[in-house]
């Protein structure tokens, strides 16, 4: 008899429209959209738990998931410092 095997629910973070709409235009091959609108326009987005991992070992005081976001986004466009 087989066991069912019981997956942790993936972490979830919230940003804005803005924030979700940038990370679609930048991304490599195509965008398979995992999140949800809600009704005040932010997305409800599901990550991988390393993905959240690396997101919190980011996080600065303070900053919110979006802050973290934007900052990796920042980074990631404008290359690192030489």
């Amino acid at each position: 008899m087989a066991l069912a095997v019981m997956e942790a629910p993936m972490p979830l973070i919230r940003m804005s429209d803005a924030t979700y709409k940038t990370i679609a235009s930048i991304t490599i091959g195509t965008f398979r959209s995992t999140g949800q609108r809600q009704a005040d326009g932010t997305w409800l987005v599901p990550i991988e738990q390393d993905t959240w991992d690396r997101i919190q070992a980011m996080r600065l005081p303070g900053e919110t998931d979006e802050d973290v976001i934007q900052r990796a986004i920042h980074i990631s466009l404008g290359g690192r410092p030489s």
